[in-house]
């Protein structure tokens, strides 16, 4: 499956990588990926996730809460969404983010994940 581009801004970048489970079409497991691109570390990574309701999402806590400077190591984070109507309806997932940047003050952001593949 492609990776899916969850979030882009202020250095931090977040991915998913999906993979099917191979015996339940309706389960995916979906590995986040979180890096840093800024000279400063990310802290107090907080990462929020909710699907409709006829899914169900299980979300595991993060290897880390700081992502390192300049890419330099990846957090990651495990989610596991099961949906019976992996067919029929389209994934939308919404997700609440707060971190930050050095010294900066506080981020928090939500964005709408809708660019997941047919069938997850």
């Amino acid at each position: 499956l492609p990776q899916v581009q969850v979030y882009d801004k202020n250095g931090l970048r977040v991915v998913l990588d999906l993979v099917k489970h191979p015996s339940n079409p309706q389960l995916t497991q979906a590995n986040a990926s979180f890096t840093n691109s800024n000279s400063v570390p990310i802290t107090g990574l907080v990462f929020q996730a909710a699907v409709p309701k006829h899914a169900k999402l299980q979300l595991n806590p993060p290897s880390s809460t700081t992502v390192p400077p300049s890419n330099s190591a990846v957090v990651t984070q495990v989610l596991r969404i099961s949906n019976p109507l992996h067919d029929d309806k389209p994934m939308v997932m919404r997700v609440k983010l707060e971190y930050t940047v050095g010294a900066s003050p506080p981020v928090s952001d939500l964005v709408q994940v809708d660019t997941f593949p047919p069938g997850v």
